[in-house]
């Protein structure tokens, strides 16, 4: 993939974006479909290649490609001008990661080869961008990815790097992941924007749930790339969670809610227990909230207000702020009817 593109460049001097998008045209053949006995579709049982290349520099591109047939398999690498004045591949991501692939970090997960798995494929490319120069004029370039797999919540991956002109140096590679009808990703030219969908410590949300969701904001500027985290769209899920696990792991919560708002979540969950060891329940002596199935804001600041609602039915927090942080005045527990 690299010569190919390396002597495209050699041959092209001046090409368009969509002639970046057509590098590839004739690299590999096409695949041969067969009608399935199982419908009206065409199954494939060889491999497809499909790969494109961005500009981020003079003289300097970043190739992508995949080949799959079950599922994607990705990688990208740099092709510019070497000392020689030619056109080459200079680096790979695949030789980085094989590099990290015993410390099994973010970087590493680019070696991976694995069929696909539940939750446990191979990065796939979703897009490559060039981003603005670095203040010592270095070419920079982001990859979003995500792991090809089966599952509601995809697992996926932003990487931004610099180019030195003889490598390509990592300024941020940080894993995320998102339900897959609600994927976004902005980037304006300084700010990339990604929804998110986070874990909590005790709830949980079912796999297509886009709960709990919350918005990445990563800067882009001449010195580097500043990670500015990630904020839940609706905190009140997130306050909830804490008091809870707090709860259940016999943490302290002076700080966090009222003496009566905790005894009285605790003796929520001794009755529950005490009706499931009546009942020979399977959940026996552990007790769970359920799935997380929504939050609705009834009012928002100095005092508020929300409901969380789970499998075993309804929590009703009432709050005051204290410099800054919510403190739980009140809680209000229904059971499902």
């Amino acid at each position: 993939m690299g010569a190919w593109a390396a002597e495209y460049f050699e041959t092209h001097h001046a090409p368009s974006p969509k002639d970046l998008e057509r590098v590839f045209d004739g690299f590999a053949p096409d695949p041969h479909g067969v009608k399935s006995s199982d419908g009206n579709f065409l199954e494939y049982h060889d491999y497809n290649f499909s790969g494109s290349t961005v500009k981020i520099g003079p003289a300097i591109y970043v190739a992508q490609g995949c080949y799959w047939m079950d599922n994607s398999t990705c990688g990208f690498l740099v092709v510019a001008r070497a000392r020689n004045g030619h056109f080459q591949a200079l680096w790979n991501i695949k030789d980085l990661a094989e590099k990290h692939f015993a410390q099994r970090d973010e970087i590493g997960r680019w070696v991976f080869l694995v069929r696909l798995a539940y939750y446990n494929g191979p990065l796939a490319i979703k897009e490559v961008l060039p981003l603005p120069p670095a203040a010592n004029g270095h070419a920079r370039f982001l990859v979003d990815a995500y792991q090809s797999a089966e599952g509601g919540t995809a697992p996926a991956q932003l990487s931004i790097w610099e180019w030195d002109g003889a490598e390509a140096k990592p300024l941020l590679v940080k894993a995320y992941q998102y339900a897959r009808d609600y994927r976004s990703f902005h980037f304006d030219g300084r700010t990339i924007r990604i929804a998110t969908k986070e874990e909590l410590q005790i709830l949980h949300a079912c796999g297509m749930c886009p709960e709990p969701r919350a918005v990445w904001t990563i800067r882009i500027t001449p010195d580097g790339v500043r990670d500015l985290g990630r904020w839940f769209q609706d905190p009140e899920i997130e306050w909830a969670d804490e008091l809870l696990a707090r709860i259940d792991k016999g943490k302290e919560t002076n700080d966090l809610a009222a003496a009566s708002v905790v005894t009285a979540v605790k003796n929520y969950i001794k009755k529950e227990l005490a009706e499931d060891a009546v009942r020979e329940s399977s959940l026996g002596k552990d007790f769970t909230w359920g799935m997380l199935e929504g939050c609705r804001i009834v009012s928002r600041g100095r005092q508020g207000a929300f409901v969380v609602s789970v499998d075993v039915g309804q929590l009703r927090f009432s709050y005051v702020m204290r410099m800054g942080k919510p403190y739980f005045t009140k809680v209000q527990i229904t059971d499902r009817i």
